[in-house]
């Protein structure tokens, strides 16, 4: 059994060498789940948008781009074998309206999230993404599976 729960909020991402379960609630944010199913190292992280704009300094848990790109790099420093690892990404809702109709932020998200484990061959082996409905992610480090299910649902589907 695990003892330690840690809550990612936006702009959170966590590197587990040790078993831990991860748990966030996405809207149009994204979490994007790593595990290497070789020596069980895993990591997940919260962001809020898909990529810094100008030259400004960034918050590295803030964006997409930054965010999974950290992730990525503290794991392959471990293992550097990527076919080791697998990618689960949730989120990228259309919760926010705004006057022109929805907000394309969580599809922006969602597709750097995508265009960032490409480029680096990390397989995604699920997607719950997209929608108008927020999801409460639970993600264990010790096996790499997930659980998630529609913000709101009491029983909600589940899945892992």
């Amino acid at each position: 059994m695990i003892n330690i729960r840690k809550s990612l909020l936006p702009r959170d991402f966590y590197i587990a060498t040790q078993p831990v379960i991860l748990e966030t609630l996405v809207g149009s944010c994204v979490a994007v789940c790593l595990y290497n199913y070789r020596i069980g190292c895993a990591a997940m992280n919260h962001f809020l948008r898909d990529r810094p704009v100008g030259d400004c300094p960034v918050d590295i848990g803030e964006f997409g781009s930054t965010s999974t790109g950290h992730i990525i790099s503290e794991l392959l420093a471990i293992d550097s074998v990527t076919a080791h690892y697998r990618a689960m990404v949730f989120g990228g809702a259309a919760v926010v309206r705004t006057s022109g109709g929805q907000s394309d932020v969580g599809r922006k998200n969602v597709e750097v999230a995508l265009d960032v484990l490409a480029d680096v061959r990390i397989r995604v082996t699920e997607k719950q993404v997209l929608g108008t409905r927020g999801r409460r992610v639970t993600f264990n480090t010790a096996d790499g599976t997930v659980k998630w299910r529609f913000a709101g649902d009491l029983g909600g589907k589940r899945r892992g």
